[in-house]
Parts: C-alpha cells; structure tokens; sequence
C-alpha cells in the first residue's frame, strides 16, 4: 500500500506470453482528490493520476517484454522494450508528461500510518534512524539518475546550462526521499524554520523510548562560495535549534560541459580540500548527490 501512494517510485516486471495483449488494471490507487492507476491493453501499457494520461510504445506478441511505469511529483512515464536482460536499456523508450505538482494527501499517510500498514515501527535509536537516511539519500540519487531525472534540476531563467538554486533542488531531492520515508515510517519536511535561517530539509521519525528523533539536512551547491561556512556553522546551529541529535550536510554536484564548476575534478576531491579538516560532531556526515549532466552524444 506504501509503495503506491509514495510521491516517486518505479515499478519494472517482465511481461511474458502476451500479457500487455490483455485488458488488464495492474494497479490502482484512488482517494478523495487523489487517484494514481496503470495498466495494459493491445500491447500497451498505460500510467494515469487525477486525469492526465501517458502511454508507452505498442508491441504485440508473444515474445517477453521489459515494462517500467514511473511517477514523481512533477511527471507520469511508462516503457516497454523488447526483453534483453540489462534494465538501463529502458531509458531510451520511456515516455513521460510533465504534470502540476502533485503528491498524495497527507490523509492518505496518516491513515496509513494509524492503520499500521507502514513498513517498519519505531527504530531502536537515532542511529538507526540516521543511517537509514543516508542509504535512503543514496537510493534517492539512484533513483533520479536511473532515467534521467537530473535533467529537471538544470534550465534556471530558461537556460537549459544553469541549475536552479539550492531550495528548488532541495524541494526535487526531498520529494524522493519522502517517498522511503512512507515505507520506512519518517516524515520529511521542506519547511522547517531555525533560528534566523531555513534549513533545507528535515526528517522526524519515532524511537523507541525515546519519542521522536530528527535530522537536520543543510544542503549547498558544490560551486557555493560559503561552502565551508554552511558546514562548520550553519548545520549545528540548525542542528542545535530543532534538537536534533544528527545532520547531514548534502552537496550537489552539478557539473556540466557548460558549468564547469567548482574547479574540483570530484566531489572527493572537493571534500578532502574543503569538508574535511573542519572539526564535526560525531552525528554528523557530509554527502554528495550527484545531479551533474553528461555531454549530448555526437551526431554522425
């Protein structure tokens, strides 16, 4: 029940003896304001939420098929290709629309979370909890890079070289790891308030007989001039205003053949010059997503 009302997610099966031929729902998910449903027919498969509508390629047959469905706040997209055993093979046929942004009602979670149909209960300490974080920031950026999400962070002022600033990346990378947090019972907000700033993002999430833990999450681009600053000042002070006991300091990377910046060949290499002979509290990491942009390939 999780999986389908997360905010991103990606469902991908093989489809054998012409099941796609087969008028069939796969799955469906409807609440007042809010309805997500895929399925197939003729040889297609089909994503729709709240009225818009995507479908994929047709291809009819018997033969075995490779089908994805995604969604993330902002696009539906569905494929299906011709099976030959290497899942990144599907990027090329996936077809997406762009739609407004949209998220199932916080109603939908609460219930769930009353009705114990979330994944997981308490966890045994804030430990846990900040290492399930990390893999879940780890997993996000796998899931954004999978079929090209990181394209959706780039084209500040219509410049399709520029990134969009840090809250707008934030708001994109938060909306993937909230859809763990449905599954892995914590919260994630975008509009938390400490002290004289906004911290970028935060996390919340129950332990065991220690009511609720939090991460702070300061994020930075890899090109900020403040960089350092943002580290060694800005995230404890976060840290020390919502109580919270762990912080992650998250640094996108964002290169380009046409943004060649910072001047580090590397995130490692950036943050063993600047992150790393600052001091830092034991319950604090810092991470890099990496939302960078490969060259167009060459046209013959």
């Amino acid at each position: 029940m999780a999986d389908f009302c997360a905010t991103a997610a990606t469902v991908e099966f093989a489809a054998n003896d012409g099941l796609l031929d087969s008028d069939l729902v796969l799955f469906k998910l409807s609440f007042p304001g809010f309805e997500l449903e895929a399925g197939c027919r003729e040889g297609m498969v089909f994503i729709r939420r709240n009225g818009l509508y995507q479908r994929s390629e047709q291809i009819r047959g018997a033969g075995r098929l490779h089908v994805a469905i995604q969604w993330t706040v902002d696009s539906i997209g569905c494929g299906i290709a011709p099976w030959t055993g290497d899942w990144k093979a599907m990027n090329r046929h996936m077809r997406a629309v762009r739609t407004p942004h949209t998220v199932p009602p916080m109603e939908l979670h609460r219930m769930l979370r009353a009705n114990d149909l979330l994944v997981g209960t308490a966890y045994k300490s804030s430990d846990d909890l900040f290492a399930t974080i990390l893999d879940c920031i780890h997993l996000s950026e796998e899931d954004i890079r999978r079929f090209g999400g990181e394209r959706f962070v780039w084209g500040k002022d219509g410049n399709p070289s520029r990134p969009f600033d840090e809250p707008e990346i934030s708001r994109y990378v938060a909306s993937f790891l909230a859809s763990y947090g449905a599954r892995r019972n914590f919260d994630v907000s975008c509009e938390g308030t400490a002290g004289d700033g906004n911290v970028d993002f935060w996390v919340v999430a129950p332990v065991m007989g220690s009511g609720l833990a939090k991460v702070a999450i300061e994020a930075k681009k890899a090109c900020h001039a403040n960089l350092a600053q943002g580290f060694a000042v800005q995230l404890p002070a976060y840290m020390n205003r919502l109580k919270a006991s762990h912080g992650i300091f998250l640094v996108y990377w964002l290169k380009s053949p046409h943004y060649p910046y910072p001047s580090h060949g590397s995130y490692p290499e950036l943050e063993i010059d600047l992150l790393h002979p600052l001091s830092r509290a034991p319950g604090v990491r810092s991470v890099s997503v990496d939302l960078s942009r490969a060259p167009s390939p060459s046209r013959a």
